[in-house]
C-alpha cells in the first residue's frame, strides 16, 4: 500500500523552512567569521602598516563584501571539514584547536592579503607590511576566529559549540544566548571604530602630517608692520 502523498501546500512550508535555515546558517557563518577578524587587522593595517583609515576601510568593506558573497561560508565549511577529516571532537584539547585554526587561517591569510591590499590602494611597501603582519596575526586571529565561529554558531542557535564551554553559559535560556550574540556584534562594531579613532587621533597620515607642517611654515606673521605701522589683521 501506497504512503500518502503530503498536500503541496505542507511541502512548500518545507521547502520555505529548509531556504530560511539554510540563509541563517548562511548568515551566521559569515558574520561569526568577521566578528573577530575585523578589529584585529584593522589594528594591524592602521596602527603597524601605516595604511590610511580611508585604505583600511575600504579593505574591511572588500573582506566583508567577499564573505557574504559565498567566501566566507567557504572558509568556514573548509574548517568544518578539516576538523571532521582530522577527528576533532568536544573532547579534543583545547590546545589542538588552537593550532589547527592557526595553520588554517595562515594558509588563507597570504594570498588572500596580497589581493586585497593590491585593490584598495595600498602600495607595495604597505603590501608587504600588511601580509606579513597578516601572517604573523594568522597565529592569534585563527584561534580568535575559531572560538568566534563556535561561540556565535552556539549562540545563535545553529550548531551546538564543539568546544568545552562555562556550563553556566553552555546551559543559559536562548534568550540569554542571543544576548551574547548580539553583544559580540556589538563589541567588534566598537573596537573597530575606536581603532579609526585613535588613528585619526594619535597616528595621523603621513601626507596629512607633512600638509599641516606645509600650512604651518606658510603662514605670514600677525600683527604685520607696514612702512612703521602695525596693522593687526584678523582672520
Amino acid at each position: 500500500m501506497l504512503a500518502p502523498r503530503k498536500p503541496n501546500s505542507e511541502k512548500i512550508n518545507m521547502k520555505i523552512e529548509k531556504i530560511v535555515d539554510l540563509g541563517k546558517h548562511y548568515l551566521v557563518d559569515n558574520t561569526a567569521l568577521l566578528l573577530g577578524s575585523t578589529p584585529i587587522y584593522t589594528a594591524m593595517e592602521t596602527l603597524a602598516s601605516g595604511m590610511s583609515v580611508a585604505t583600511s576601510f575600504e579593505s574591511r568593506l572588500k573582506v566583508a563584501a567577499l564573505a557574504y558573497m559565498g567566501l566566507g561560508t567557504f572558509y568556514v565549511k573548509g574548517r568544518d571539514l578539516s576538523k571532521k577529516i582530522l577527528g576533532f571532537t568536544e573532547k579534543t584539547k583545547g590546545w589542538k584547536h588552537v593550532v589547527h585554526d592557526s595553520i588554517y587561517n595562515l594558509a588563507w591569510n597570504i594570498p588572500f592579503s596580497i589581493v586585497i591590499y593590491q585593490t584598495s590602494g595600498a602600495d607595495l611597501e604597505q603590501t608587504v607590511k600588511g601580509v606579513a603582519g597578516a601572517s604573523i596575526l594568522s597565529f592569534v586571529s585563527g584561534p580568535i576566529n575559531g572560538h568566534s565561529i563556535d561561540a556565535f554558531r552556539d549562540f545563535t542557535g545553529t550548531i551546538p559549540s564543539p568546544r568545552k564551554m562555562p556550563k553556566i553559559i553552555k546551559n543559559s535560556k536562548k534568550s540569554v544566548k542571543k544576548l551574547l550574540a548580539a553583544g559580540m556584534v556589538a563589541g567588534s562594531l566598537i573596537s573597530t571604530l575606536g581603532i579609526y579613532a585613535i588613528k585619526e587621533e594619535f597616528f595621523p597620515d603621513k601626507v596629512y602630517q607633512e600638509y599641516q607642517e606645509k600650512v604651518e611654515k606658510t603662514k605670514v606673521p600677525f600683527p604685520t608692520k607696514i612702512s612703521g605701522l602695525e596693522i593687526e589683521v584678523l582672520h
